[in-house]
């Protein structure tokens, strides 16, 4: 898996991904492909859950005037082609924001890989190794250019699942399909090209579509690479290239990102976050921290007279819903989520719900509410963010503090198997009954065994809203 140091001074950033892309080999260590297996099994379970979401119902409303095709569409029996298939299903993987993420991406992986590739990988008959194969390609990808460009690049106010990721899963189709380092280099910068997407959709159903439009592109990029078509091989690094016009005022740079490529694979020393809450995961630190402390002292809400948070600067601007109106804007709510945290001990999708928002209750919590954030300067003064503040003052003057350097899902503090279950059953209630919940549980435990796609993909076949 290492690194093939033939490379010369001569050669771009692109051309180094691209060369390791197309010839490392597909023989990773077992945690690689356990961790991969756990976010392909979470994904679809965010599939299954978000189908029904409006995002990806006009989504699929859309793209049923462009053809059939040969790829599963998660709510509908009809199939697509491969790249309509993969915009609709991640349409619906990040509709519900409770899928996974990566901290030094700072996006939504497996919302654009895991969609893109399966779509592909039915279009062309892969096997679920192969799919294994291709994500993890995909994520080391994703994880040099997340180095090389953020948080900058995120503070400006890109989206990276749309940016970055989108970039990483064309070469992620690209290995799907066999490219060789010309074909992988060609994918990843006609990759580029299409990336985009403004965080200023956050709240809007637009920001789940990034999702959808990221691994439909992906595709496309892959196949008409495939097909012969080229891009320039310097797009990362040249003057008006991806660093200069998506970099931001601060970006560490090509040379820092590079530094150990191919040798430790990202996947082990980071991880793939799962997310414990079904909301933007800026909230996650200080839902988890409220939840802690809820657990540690035993208050209850009716005890509280005000919550105060601080946060990384760009967590605040994500969170700019203080009197959240709709759902979409809940997930986007420091104050609504945790006027969730300190009435429940675990959020599901329900308290989501358009009818969830208006609850008395947590209309009356959420003035108690507030949220500063960390000045810039203070960010950038180490490689990582500070922790996540939370202070809780009870009506007898009573102050509770804590801290959150990670949200639980991290490998810091990683999901257990209950969690994986519970997680799993709250996607697909009222989606897929016992027993279909059941056989797809099975064959998604046993992922990279899979030799034929159908096996996951026909329960995704099911009519939704």
């Amino acid at each position: 898996m290492a690194l093939d140091q033939t490379h010369t001074k001569d050669e771009s950033v692109l051309e180094i991904l691209a060369n390791w892309a197309a010839e490392t080999s597909a023989e990773w260590p077992e945690l690689a492909s356990e961790r991969t297996a756990q976010a392909i099994e979470d994904t679809v379970a965010c599939m299954v859950a978000g189908a029904d979401d409006l995002s990806p119902v006009k989504v699929r409303k859309g793209i049923i005037h462009w053809g059939s095709g040969t790829s599963s569409v998660v709510g509908q029996s009809e199939k697509a082609p491969a790249p309509w298939a993969a915009m609709a299903n991640g349409a619906a993987a990040h509709a519900l924001d409770y899928d996974d993420n990566v901290q030094v991406v700072l996006g939504h992986t497996s919302a654009v890989q895991v969609p893109a590739l399966l779509a592909l990988g039915e279009a062309v008959g892969a096997s679920g190794k192969q799919v294994v194969d291709a994500y993890i390609v995909g994520f080391e990808i994703s994880m040099v250019l997340g180095r090389g460009v953020n948080w900058s690049h995120y503070n400006i106010g890109w989206h990276s699942t749309s940016t970055i990721i989108e970039i990483a899963t064309a070469g992620a189709c690209a290995r799907l399909l066999g490219l060789d380092r010309v074909g992988m280099a060609h994918a990843l910068s006609l990759g580029t090209s299409m990336a985009g997407g403004p965080k200023a959709q956050f709240g809007s159903m637009a920001k789940s579509f990034h999702a959808g439009l990221a691994a439909q592109q992906a595709i496309t990029s892959a196949q008409l690479a495939a097909a012969g078509l080229e891009g320039r091989m310097e797009v990362l690094e040249a003057p008006m290239g991806f660093l200069e016009l998506f970099g931001g005022k601060f970006p560490p740079g090509w040379e820092s990102a590079l530094d150990g490529f191919g040798e430790t694979l990202a996947i082990l020393e980071h991880g793939i976050v799962p997310k414990r809450h079904p909301c933007c995961a800026s909230t996650h630190k200080c839902l988890d921290a409220i939840l802690d402390l809820r657990r540690e002292h035993g208050f209850t809400a009716e005890q509280v007279d005000s919550v105060h948070t601080v946060v990384g600067s760009s967590n605040k601007r994500n969170l700019s819903y203080d009197d959240p109106q709709n759902d979409r804007e809940a997930k986007f709510s420091m104050q609504y989520c945790l006027a969730l945290g300190l009435v429940k001990d675990h959020l599901r999708i329900a308290d989501f719900a358009p009818e969830a928002v208006s609850r008395p209750e947590l209309r009356a919590l959420i003035p108690r509410i507030t949220m500063d954030a960390f000045s810039v300067e203070r960010e950038r003064a180490g490689e990582t963010p500070p922790d996540h503040e939370v202070t809780v003052r009870l009506k007898d003057g009573t102050v509770f503090e804590a801290t959150r350097a990670h949200p639980r899902g991290t490998i810091h503090d990683p999901f257990d198997a209950a969690d994986r279950a519970a997680k799993y059953a709250d996607c697909i209630a009222g989606k897929l009954d016992d027993s279909d919940g059941a056989a797809l549980a099975d064959v998604l435990t046993r992922f990279e065994a899979v030799d034929d796609l159908d096996e996951v993909m026909r329960f995704l076949r099911f009519d939704a809203g």
